[in-house]
């Protein structure tokens, strides 16, 4: 199997069946495209590297998942499956660097993309009436459920890091965080608005 074969297929199994979905696949790609490189910025930016950096790779498979569910059950379940592994991942990676390492920054574009593409997420009603408001209002639970459960961990991070490297991390987290906001917003916003 050619290289191209190998693009082809990658590129078929992020496809999307609608253009809401399309686009979360995107971001999807976008997400694994970077997760990689992660710990090496960590480590970077912190000036001190540690095994444990290899956890922040965890949750790589269930991103990688998101497309199939897609395909599987429905567009929407799969659109709702990338931010709630998001804030799955974002609990995850608190527990690995502490609470007062910004990673809590990474539940905003989880917002963002629940928000943008719910509208008809699961196929029940129009957009915008009482079912996405019900499914709206459980999205901001289940988040807002992930930052409680980020601040309240019972124990203290696997890697300890000192107050300046901290310093650095959030601001790599914050940095991270709004470009994968911002992005989000824009792709979620054109394939909602002109699909």
């Amino acid at each position: 199997m050619g290289a191209g074969n190998v693009i082809a297929r990658v590129a078929r199994y992020f496809d999307g069946p609608d253009p809401v979905a399309r686009a979360v696949h995107r971001l999807v790609v976008v997400l694994l495209a970077n997760q990689p490189t992660y710990p090496l910025f960590v480590a970077w930016v912190t000036g001190s590297w540690s095994p444990w950096l290899a956890l922040t790779l965890v949750s790589t498979p269930l991103f990688c998942l998101v497309p199939w569910i897609s395909r599987r059950t429905n567009s929407g379940l799969g659109r709702l499956a990338f931010p709630a592994v998001g804030a799955v991942n974002t609990v995850f990676c608190t527990a690995v660097f502490g609470r007062d390492s910004g990673v809590e920054a990474f539940l905003v574009p989880c917002v963002v993309i629940m928000a943008l593409s719910l509208p008809s997420t699961l196929g029940l009603g129009q957009a915008g009436g009482r079912t996405d408001r019900r499914n709206l209002a459980v999205a901001i639970v289940f988040l807002y459920g992930a930052f409680i459960v980020g601040r309240t961990l019972p124990f203290g991070p696997v890697i300890a890091l000192e107050p300046q490297q901290l310093a650095a991390l959030v601001s790599l987290n914050a940095y991270s965080a709004a470009s994968f906001t911002a992005l989000s917003v824009w792709s979620l916003w054109n394939a909602v608005h002109h699909p």
